[in-house]
């Protein structure tokens, strides 16, 4: 699709390209933070198709710390619910009180 906007006119292809450029940059750093922490992918999924939440504590760091938004993205295909259950999971794991929304 952008190959043919290039071709019919190169100025309604750059806001597509630039567009797709920071989508991907996002990505990127979505998951950046989760793949600091080793095995966290693995136990993301295994989590998910288990129905039994099993991280470590270096998961649960990456995990608290990035956005809904975040975790949509990198794991799109899990479900907009499972994001909370996993940070209710390290909450309830570190003892500390769930945030204040």
């Amino acid at each position: 699709m952008v190959v043919l906007a290039c071709a019919a006119s190169p100025s309604l292809a750059r806001p597509v390209v630039e567009e797709s450029k920071t989508i991907v940059d996002d990505i990127e750093k979505c998951w950046a933070a989760v793949i600091g922490a080793s095995g966290c992918i693995q136990d993301v999924f295994s989590s998910f198709f288990t129905g039994r939440i099993r991280l470590s504590t270096q998961c649960c760091v990456a995990i608290e710390g990035i956005s809904h938004n975040c975790f949509a993205k990198i794991f799109p295909f899990l479900g907009v619910d499972f994001n909370p259950l996993l940070k209710g999971f390290c909450v309830a794991q570190s003892g500390a009180p769930p945030p204040m929304a």
